[in-house]
């Protein structure tokens, strides 16, 4: 039976992230990868993918730190340096310059990871069971065994039930729908985010011109709407809900795709020969398009204990060993999940709404607050300072 260091489940950009750092430190002998689906395959001479994600600052330094961010291709890597966010029934505005963000299509980042990861990865394998044998390994499957089992396999993450690690949160009866789309103007340089009547935002994500992607949240009545409309018909309706500031769409480029919205947490992060990271420890509201630059953190925190303890001589899979990450993690996870609760709640309060745009207005003009905010979105306070992978 083989036996590994490591062993990740899933191999999207989290857990490619960490192996990709793991492999960096030179401090482990072996680490597996394992996925249940096919291996991915980006075309780059295609439209964008509907699923993209904005990539902060600190994530592009863990994928600068791995070497992937070089592989990417850059032409469908698109920074944008402006935010505008209003509401659709009032008059003023937040704008927040100097980003230093970019929209990357999830394949990009994917593609760019497996390209530096050269370790052993298992596409097309499931995860069907776990156990902890008395030797103080995880046999994975019957078939490997490994000193410490990562889950990075979503929100329904098979390690975290196979681990009998309880959830707790809620689900926020919302949709997400998500495309593609056609701009009228050639301005990829700004993303815009208009909040409804009822509170849902609705995200314009800049890509390479003149495409850009849509994050449109909704209640299950509209989601069933918004999903049974033609792409003639969704595009008017598109138009007639966006922000003011926000450019017309010519056209809809692929199919809609949605996904369910939950507000989650892991009861823990870590138990003996076991971590979690991503949305297989946590998930938000993705308002702030934070959830993929959380994992990553995830990852490079964990990273950095694994590597840690084994430069120490120590067990990388016994609790205590596991014990710093959890405490981190979960400390910059909780902050940044009241952060997006109190938004969420902000501006589905309708009794509220001369307030909020009284705050905007004072925002805009005190330009400290606002880049205390960007930087807190840019690059969590809490979030990995320094990567042992790299030493």
């Amino acid at each position: 039976m083989q036996i590994y260091d490591v062993c990740i489940i899933g191999a999207g950009p989290v857990g490619l992230s960490l192996a990709a750092a793991l492999q960096k430190s030179k401090q482990l002998n072996k680490v597996l990868i394992l996925d249940s689906i096919k291996k991915p395959k980006f075309n780059k001479q295609g439209l964008p993918n509907q699923r993209v994600l904005s990539v902060t600052q600190s994530s592009r330094e863990v994928l600068q730190s791995v070497g992937a961010w070089d592989k990417l291709e850059q032409g469908r890597v698109n920074p944008y340096n402006r935010m505008i966010i209003d509401e659709s029934n009032g008059q003023d505005y937040l704008e927040f310059k100097n980003q230093q963000a970019h929209i990357i299509e999830y394949d990009n980042i994917v593609n760019a990871l497996l390209e530096v990861y050269d370790g052993e990865i298992e596409f097309e394998s499931k995860l069907e069971k776990i156990e902890l044998k008395p030797n103080e390994y995880v046999t994975v499957n019957d078939k490997f065994q490994c000193k410490l089992l990562i889950g990075s396999d979503g929100n329904k993450s098979k390690v975290k039930e196979c681990s009998n690690i309880g959830t707790y949160g809620h689900s926020y009866h919302q949709m997400g729908i998500v495309c593609t789309v056609e701009r009228t103007d050639q301005d990829s340089e700004v993303a815009y985010q208009t909040y409804l009547s009822n509170g849902c935002p609705l995200a314009l994500l800049p890509l390479y011109n003149p495409y850009s992607s849509i994050v449109w949240t909704a209640y299950m009545d509209d989601y069933k709407y918004l999903m049974s409309l033609s792409d003639e018909e969704f595009l008017k309706v598109l138009n007639s809900q966006l922000g003011r500031y926000a450019p017309r769409i010519k056209s809809i480029s692929n199919k809609r795709m949605a996904f369910p919205l939950q507000s989650l947490q892991a009861q823990r992060y870590i138990q003996k020969r076991i971590a979690l990271i991503g949305d297989a420890a946590h998930s938000n509201h993705p308002m702030a398009g934070q959830g993929m630059n959380m994992g990553i953190n995830d990852a490079a925190l964990l990273a950095n204990c694994i590597i840690k303890n084994s430069r120490s001589g120590n067990d990388i899979g016994l609790e205590q060993s596991l014990e710093e990450y959890e405490s981190q993690a979960k400390l910059m996870n909780y902050t940044t999940s009241i952060a997006m609760e109190l938004i969420k709640n902000t501006y589905e309060n309708k009794t509220i709404s001369p307030l909020r745009q009284l705050g905007a207005k004072i925002i805009n003009n005190l330009d400290p607050i606002k880049q205390i905010m960007i930087q807190y979105g840019s690059k969590h306070p809490l979030g990995p300072s320094q990567f042992e992978w790299v030493k």
